[in-house]
């Protein structure tokens, strides 16, 4: 196995190590486990910050596992070490990172469900268009749009590990300054937001661009067999 691949792996085996850090929190009307209350508590004049250790260590293990993605990429191109093994690991890797960690943050009612959703369908509809472009032999490859999309995702919710209204204890459904709708946590949303119009646009981008394979409305003809091919399918 070579260091590419060994790297692939770190990221998966960091996943469940995450997500468990996230999990044994518990906010204010959240469906988590109170594993873990210890807490990184700043006073100020008008606010008081608390950010939960472990997702302090979390958040810190999340930034190295994005960081994997990057560096595994770069080895396997730079010293030859593209793997079959490579190419499928490391997609499962990025979308177990992502989507897991935006589950848990949408049940710690960090992020709205709607956008989770979002994120996550697209991600659907991306891997359903790539798997019917490959049986037509087209390779989708990634455009600047989907780089650009991936990386406001990842600083997005890299942020989200270390500021938030839940981290100034402020309350769900509420406008207060602190609050969920409140001017602090929208700014701080922004990268999540335009992440997720990235997504779509992303998305709409991959399918306008592949729009003549996609929606090819010609029968698909079975290949000729060969006689004893052909015998054997009658037969069974």
């Amino acid at each position: 196995m070579n260091w590419a691949n060994r790297i692939t792996l770190i990221r998966i085996f960091l996943i469940p190590v995450i997500i468990a850090l996230m999990v044994i929190v518990t906010f204010e009307n959240s469906s988590l486990y109170n594993g873990w209350d210890q807490w990184l508590t700043i006073e100020g004049d008008n606010f008081t910050y608390s950010l939960p250790i472990s997702y302090l260590i979390a958040g810190i293990l999340f930034i190295i596992a994005s960081l994997t993605d990057l560096l595994d990429g770069f080895i396997a191109r730079r010293y030859n070490q593209v793997t079959t093994f490579g190419k499928f690991f490391d997609s499962i890797a990025d979308k177990l990172l992502t989507n897991t960690v935006l589950i848990v943050f949408a049940c710690a009612n960090i992020i709205p469900v709607w956008m989770v959703v979002l994120l996550i369908a697209r991600d659907f509809v991306i891997d359903v268009v790539r798997q019917i472009l490959a049986t037509q032999k087209v390779v989708m490859a990634a455009n600047q749009l989907g780089r650009v999309r991936a990386a406001m995702e990842m600083f997005g919710m890299t942020i989200l590990f270390f500021i938030g209204f839940r981290m100034f204890n402020g309350h769900s459904l509420k406008t207060g300054q602190w609050d969920e709708f409140g001017w602090v946590n929208q700014i701080i949303m922004i990268p999540m937001y335009l992440a997720t119009v990235l997504s779509l646009a992303a998305a709409g981008n991959y399918i306008f661009l592949n729009r003549k394979t996609l929606f090819d409305m010609t029968v698909i003809k079975k290949p000729k067999l060969e006689n004893g091919q052909e015998n054997n399918e009658k037969n069974k």
